[in-house]
């Protein structure tokens, strides 16, 4: 008995100081930068791209074979040809809508033809209801003085009787035709559309940038035949933050230089200001239009501007990519980036400056050397540990 007595104490304590298995927190990784400075030169500079004043992809309204295109040189048009507004570009094949035409102004002639005969029998049963009423009127007065025996006046009766509604019914024949004919007018019309939409025009002049048909093939509304671009206006679209975008207005003239042409000097207007910032980027889109008489500027090249007054070159000031600003979660209209100390996220509320390149400045919140999150910061909360990655 003594020897059972010392064991069980043993087991029970074994039992009590069992532990379950320990869960372990999930550590967010990150890409880290550090707070660095750069020297501004004079002013705010940004990259543009050159993008065609206006723009349109072309389609045949209907479908049919290709029997035309148009040909410069001995061949047909390709990226970078020209065309004057008004040049037919292709042509289908249009004897499948004049004879549509040909049908419809059959319907219409036909249509014309029965309104002819309807007016000439609505002459006829009015002169035959005219003589029938005179007759009736007469028997009318003929029966009251019994010079006229019944059956000669219920004949008379029904002879008005049936004339009235033989011109009700030439009337309604009128009214019916007058109805075919404006429905025959209505398909000949649209018949004629069909065939003038065989032929495809340029809607200004323009330069082609795509061509997608070919002599035989079929077309239709489904498929753009041509791309054109209005190249004589450009654009040189580029973002800018709030601070900047605040600045500009429609109608201010900025200067433009293009890598592709250094030697070569060109002025915008502002056109169009987004009034609403890339959910991505957080900038504002900015529409510059430049005259481009002589096609020197092409869709696709990358200008460059300095937005702010040349000068003294102005104090560095610390900058941060654009990925590692935030909405501040405290203050949405707010901005903050995550700052990272001995693996632990925290965020840190700052102001924005002016943008450069692909980088901010920061005029308040961080200091120059310190660690903030440029990859995965949206993912991460405050006072979160984190696993820095290369």
């Amino acid at each position: 008995m003594n020897r059972i007595v010392l064991i069980t104490p043993v087991l029970l304590l074994s039992a009590c100081h069992r532990e379950g298995p320990k869960l372990e927190k999930t550590v967010s990784p990150v890409r880290v930068t550090p707070v660095n400075m750069y020297q501004p030169k004079g002013g705010g500079r940004y990259s543009a791209t050159i993008t065609p004043g206006r723009q349109v992809s072309l389609a045949f309204r209907v479908s049919g074979i290709v029997t035309a295109i148009h040909y410069a040189g001995g061949r047909g048009l390709e990226p970078g040809d020209v065309v004057a507004g008004g040049t037919v570009l292709a042509k289908l094949r249009e004897e499948d809508y004049g004879n549509a035409t040909a049908q419809a102004q059959s319907q219409l002639d036909a249509a014309r033809e029965g309104q002819k005969s309807a007016r000439a029998q609505l002459a006829q049963a009015e002169a035959s209801h005219i003589k029938a009423e005179a007759d009736f009127v007469r028997s009318k007065t003929l029966i009251e003085s019994q010079s006229l025996t019944r059956p000669e006046f219920d004949a008379a009766k029904a002879q008005f009787d049936v004339t009235a509604a033989q011109v009700e019914a030439a009337r309604a024949q009128i009214d019916s035709t007058a109805a075919q004919i404006r429905t025959a007018e209505a398909a000949i019309a649209s018949a004629r559309l069909n065939q003038a939409d065989t032929a495809l025009a340029a809607p200004f002049t323009a330069s082609i940038v795509q061509r997608n048909v070919e002599l035989g093939m079929m077309a239709g509304p489904s498929q753009a035949a041509y791309t054109l671009a209005d190249i004589s206006t450009v654009k040189a679209t580029f973002g800018v933050p709030d601070t900047v975008a605040v600045q500009l207005k429609p109608g201010k003239r900025i200067a433009i230089g293009v890598e592709a042409l250094p030697e070569a000097g060109f002025a915008g207007v502002v056109t169009a200001i987004a009034a609403v910032a890339d959910t991505d980027t957080r900038l504002f889109q900015v529409e510059i239009s430049l005259a481009n008489p002589h096609l020197a500027l092409k869709p696709g090249m990358i200008a460059s501007l300095t937005l702010g007054e040349p000068g003294a070159a102005p104090a560095p000031v610390p900058v941060v990519p654009v990925s590692a600003i935030i909405r501040d979660r405290e203050n949405p209209a707010a901005f903050a980036v995550m700052v990272v100390e001995n693996q632990i996220a925290k965020a840190r509320h700052v102001t924005l400056g002016p943008t450069f390149g692909d980088v901010l400045a920061v005029t308040s919140g961080v200091k120059p050397g310190e660690l903030i999150i440029r990859a995965g910061a949206t993912l991460v909360t405050n006072g979160e540990l984190v696993e820095v990655i290369p």
